[in-house]
């Protein structure tokens, strides 16, 4: 069988993709090793930055609830911030139904899907790309995207390496709760709550309230590690969250935890995300803000870029190694320096978190500058400055009162 593109993994970056490839009249294959719908461990928070640049996700009902308070807490927990919007702060979806829901996009303009598939072997020759599967089909196509996840076999087979410094790792839960329980602990605005390094964490717990569920996890990311001795047993600090947020009454006293999920996400590129005739996206390219942890933003751009990348190629009649580096300028200019931004800071998680704390606690305005990148679509390079000079003012001036 021959197609335009092969479309490796059903994620986010790999749905969008097909969807704007087949839009545009493009014979695309979509597929991905496991059976649709299916579990993915994340929080499922998205910064409404999503839904801005990607209003069908609202127009086709794949946002499962909207969160308008965030209410964040030292380490200490003597510090609280509370964050409160007449707009949204974060969207909320359950992986299952919303990649299950992009895939449907994507199939309804005509992409084909194939799952429960894996690529057991990839040839590249001047002309097109050959992919064997584990089943024994065999599939042509001009170009491929490699969607398909941190481990991406595609990457794997091309022999291309990841770093494993640079990666986050987390657990997380999701608990199935009634409206009146979530109304009484998260009010109708769904207050969202964040623990900053928790138990000395070089990263951050969560509670993410839904419209019918709540998503708990703790985050760890290894660049900000620096000794052996600083690594933590991920799942036990994850038990004592629970316990705190029961303690403090942020959670029910009755929620116990039965099937809590390990993950792994990269927190940095790829050294070369385009190659002759293979592009990577989302996870696979190592794309996941590496600050947070949030990566279907960055998934979905950089499948849409990968997309229009490829269409140029394919309009231009030839194989071009010019027209698919576009790619690479693409992604970077859109949010890669942004990402390098926030990497630089990510190795900072676990250093004077109660001092940050309390002095944006006492400026509202700076706050208000941090918040752009999560509300707007406005990259952070915009106003980084800004806030970088408005928070050394407030800390050099917090400094010279305590002596």
């Amino acid at each position: 069988m021959n197609y335009d593109v092969v479309v490796v993994g059903a994620g986010p970056a790999g749905a969008t993709a097909a969807k704007f490839l087949s839009e545009k009249g493009i014979r695309v294959l979509l597929v991905d090793k496991s059976m649709f719908p299916r579990e993915k461990p994340c929080g499922g928070g998205l910064p409404v930055r999503v839904i801005k640049r990607y209003k069908y996700l609202e127009e086709n009902k794949l946002i499962d609830s909207y969160s308008y308070e965030v209410r964040m807490h030292s380490n200490s927990l003597k510090h609280t911030i509370d964050i409160q919007k007449d707009e949204p702060i974060v969207a909320m979806v359950l992986r299952d139904r919303f990649d299950y829901g992009l895939v449907h996009l994507a199939t309804k303009n005509g992409a084909v899907f194939f799952a429960g598939k894996t690529i057991k072997n990839i040839k590249l020759t001047e002309e097109r790309t050959h992919l064997t599967f584990s089943d024994g089909t065999e599939i042509e196509s001009q170009y491929v995207i490699a969607a398909d996840g941190m481990w991406s076999s595609i990457a794997k087979q091309l022999g291309i390496q990841r770093s494993n410094k640079n990666i986050g790792m987390c657990i997380i839960e999701e608990f199935p709760l009634n409206k009146v329980i979530l109304d009484q602990f998260f009010g109708e605005k769904r207050r969202i709550h964040l623990h900053l390094n928790f138990q000395d964490v070089a990263g951050y717990g969560w509670v993410f309230p839904k419209a019918e569920h709540v998503n708990i996890g703790i985050g760890e990311f290894r660049q900000a590690i620096r000794s052996k001795k600083e690594k933590k047993n991920i799942k036990e600090i994850y038990e004592n969250y629970l316990r705190i947020l029961k303690e403090t009454n942020l959670i029910p006293p009755s929620l116990h935890s039965k099937n809590p999920k390990g993950g792994v996400f990269p927190t940095a590129p790829i050294e070369l995300t385009a190659l002759d005739k293979i592009l990577f996206c989302g996870d696979a390219a190592g794309m996941v803000n590496p600050l947070t942890g949030e990566g279907i933003y960055n998934a979905m751009v950089s499948g849409e870029i990968a997309a229009a990348v490829i269409k140029e190629a394919l309009e231009s009649g030839a194989i071009n190694k010019t027209i698919l580096s576009r790619y690479e300028a693409r992604w970077k200019n859109d949010f890669g320096d942004e990402n390098e931004w926030f990497f630089r800071w990510s190795k900072q998680w676990g250093m004077g978190k109660e001092t940050i704390m309390r002095l944006f606690g006492k400026d509202p305005q700076l706050i208000d500058i941090a918040m752009k990148q999560v509300m707007t679509q406005e990259n952070i390079k915009i106003y980084q400055w800004t806030l970088v000079r408005r928070f050394l003012s407030l800390y050099l001036k917090d400094l010279f009162r305590f002596h």
